[in-house]
């Protein structure tokens, strides 16, 4: 018996993860960055709203731009969902909910 050869031709890299949006910096990074700040709003510490109203969305990060910022984040005591450490509260609770979200957003599936 003959042996039999099998070629198989797949994209580039590169290519494959564009079309999924994982892309360096890609929608699939700005969609995660937008979903974990609207999660997160529930989160921050609110009294007249500028600490959560005024951060600003970067494609990998978040800034809260108030000069308050840091110390809200380490030390606010909080009352319900609002309080210090926002962000882990919020991954706590909600990240499965959001790698499904990225998933579906990318064509993929969460684990």
């Amino acid at each position: 018996m003959g042996k039999t050869r099998v070629r198989i031709q797949m994209d580039p890299e590169d290519r494959i993860l564009l079309k999924r949006n994982l892309n360096k910096n890609g929608e699939g990074q700005q969609f995660f960055t937008h979903e974990v700040r609207r999660l997160s709003d529930p989160y921050v510490p609110f009294l007249n709203g500028p600490l959560k109203n005024t951060a600003i969305e970067h494609k990998t990060n978040i800034t809260y731009i108030q000069p308050y910022a840091r110390r809200q984040y380490y030390e606010h005591k909080g009352k319900g969902l609002r309080g210090s450490e926002w962000d882990k509260r919020m991954w706590a609770d909600r990240g499965k909910e959001i790698v499904q979200s990225v998933a579906d957003f990318c064509g993929g599936k969460a684990k």
